[in-house]
């Protein structure tokens, strides 16, 4: 239960810092990560559950950057 914890806070680091880096709001994607950690550990998910759940946030994270600076050419 707590590597869960403690895998889920170093991921909401990893988005915030992304996030950042990518000046997408960090705050919103850090507790988006949170979010994601509490609903699979209240779900009974496994840590590869975790994992997934973390990488399609990044993944969600990606593509919305990718939209956003296409909007921004045009």
């Amino acid at each position: 239960m707590y590597i869960d914890l403690f895998v889920g806070v170093v991921c909401a680091v990893l988005l915030f810092r992304a996030a950042d880096y990518e000046q997408l709001g960090p705050w919103g994607w850090a507790v988006a990560s949170l979010g994601a950690t509490v609903i699979v550990s209240l779900r009974g998910g496994s840590m590869i559950h975790l994992l997934l759940a973390q990488v399609a946030l990044f993944g969600l994270m990606w593509w919305y950057n990718v939209r956003r600076r296409n909007r921004k050419r045009s």
